[in-house]
């Protein structure tokens, strides 16, 4: 377990070299070419939307692509073939979304037997793990989720492992990530009102804190309506504490600059 433990930590240190410099980034879920990302190093997309040839084009301009993977919900419109039976219940805030049972075997076959096998025969350089947050909701799927993050990091040693919050598990998942994403640090989006905020410092400085212990590449990605010039103000908090911003509207369908 030791030995095991200390190459985990080996790869974790090479691939995160790989994005420490990292100091401009974009996620877009919506199809993008090569020339709308001019400038971007790294770029977290939909991997079911491209070609490998199409993400190798990315590669050979010197960018870093990460294929978004989300590991604990069952997305209609990715139309899987799985039993209905796995699903829990639906995710209200988003559309098309349902929360599913991560011990299922139909489910665990899912990801690491189809989607992770597609991920990487198109060529991409990591995986961007959504839902890890899931154990706020359901929290005995914890020791599952870690257990998928540590198994796709031991199988993929050679990839990138970025993941999207999981605030409640930071310390045990550091060992396995490359780097962090932390959606809505700085902002907030109400999906009721449908209005973008920007947070008052008592309600991040104690989260920067958190992140800033963590010895990882965090990346900010914070929401605010195009156009909207409290984006300059964001994106200086997020380079003042030493991380890596990004900022677009809720709906992540363009790249913003």
């Amino acid at each position: 377990m030791l030995v095991l433990i200390c190459l985990l930590t080996i790869s974790s240190i090479s691939q995160a070299q790989k994005i420490d410099h990292i100091k401009k980034y974009a996620v877009c879920y919506a199809k993008i070419t090569p020339q709308e990302t001019s400038g971007f190093e790294l770029l977290i997309l939909d991997p079911d939307i491209y070609t490998k040839d199409e993400i190798l084009d990315f590669k050979k301009r010197g960018v870093k692509t990460i294929a978004y993977l989300n590991i604990a919900e069952f997305e209609t419109y990715r139309k899987p073939a799985l039993p209905e039976s796995i699903i829990i219940s639906k995710n209200p805030l988003w559309e098309g979304h349902f929360y599913v049972d991560i011990n299922s075997r139909a489910w665990e076959d899912y990801i690491f037997f189809d989607r992770i096998p597609k991920i990487i025969s198109k060529e991409f350089d990591g995986f961007f793990i959504d839902m890890v947050d899931i154990v706020s909701i359901f929290p005995n799927f914890e020791d599952k989720i870690i257990d998928y993050i540590k198994r796709i990091k031991i199988q993929n040693d050679d990839k990138i492992l970025i993941i999207n919050n999981g605030w409640v598990l930071l310390d045990t998942l550091k060992s396995f990530a490359d780097a962090f994403l932390i959606e809505g640090l700085f902002t907030r989006y109400d999906f009721k009102t449908k209005r973008y905020f920007v947070r008052f410092e008592k309600e991040y400085k104690d989260r920067v804190e958190i992140l800033k212990k963590l010895g990882k590449k965090i990346f900010t990605l914070d929401f605010l309506p195009e156009n909207d010039k409290r984006k300059y103000f964001v994106k200086s908090l997020s380079l003042k504490y030493g991380f890596t911003p990004y900022i677009s509207t809720i709906e992540l369908n363009k790249i913003y600059r």
